[in-house]
């Protein structure tokens, strides 16, 4: 098997929804924007994941980005990211998922690196985010940067998609012709992640934030966050 095969199957594993990384616990806001009553609609739908989008390279991926280059030590990056995440549901989720993610990807894939981060954001009690964790990961495993991104920019789409599914926002096939939809989206937040250092990281959907806080809230819950 060549280097550039086995890679490529690294990245389809990560991309896959059986990976278990616990992503299908969270809506990733979803649920508490639909449920107070500001997905309506397939359009307003659409807007939503189109915005969540946007504010990625600006708020998420330069955390992913230095974590992967090793800009700055990981437990830096990591303890930013949670400064940054002042939004308790977010901050949990994003914990919960990048934990979950790095146990796992060290017991597939039998990284000494990745046990040595797991024993370091342990020893640490580092909050072990996603986005840093998923950059850390990648970089272990030899996946290209751009690549990389792509998986995490795919999987964060796919999952708040499979969300909007299950609580009946959308039916299956509709949720698969917005993942064709929103392509061009992600490939701009790729190029636009290039041009945001971490000093620079904003917050541009705070009407998002807003929601997604109150995601507690609910009478009833099906997802996590």
């Amino acid at each position: 098997m060549s280097d550039a095969y086995q890679l490529e199957l690294l990245a389809l594993q990560l991309a896959d929804s059986a990976f278990p990384s616990g992503s299908f616990a969270h809506s990733g806001g979803i649920e508490a924007a639909w449920k107070w009553g500001e997905l309506g609609s397939r359009e307003s739908l659409t807007i939503y994941l189109e915005t969540v989008i946007r504010q990625l390279p600006y708020g998420t991926l330069p955390f992913f980005s230095a974590a992967y280059q090793q800009q700055r030590p990981f437990a830096e990056i990591d303890q930013l990211c949670h400064a940054v995440l002042n939004n308790h549901v977010a901050r949990r989720a994003s914990s919960k998922q990048g934990r979950a993610l790095l146990a796992t990807a060290a017991r597939v894939f039998g990284s000494p690196a990745l046990d040595q981060l797991l024993q370091q954001i342990k020893k640490q009690n580092l909050p072990s985010h996603l986005a840093p964790v998923f950059g850390a990961v990648t970089f272990q495993l030899g996946i290209s940067l751009e690549k990389s991104l792509q998986i995490f920019l795919y999987t964060l789409l796919r999952d708040l998609v499979s969300a909007a599914v299950r609580l009946n926002i959308i039916g299956p096939h509709a949720g698969q012709q917005l993942l064709v939809e929103l392509v061009p989206e992600l490939q701009i937040a790729v190029r636009r992640s290039a041009d945001v250092e971490l000093d620079e990281i904003a917050q541009t959907a705070p009407i998002v934030e807003i929601l997604q806080v109150n995601h507690d809230r609910l009478y009833s819950r099906l997802f996590q966050s």
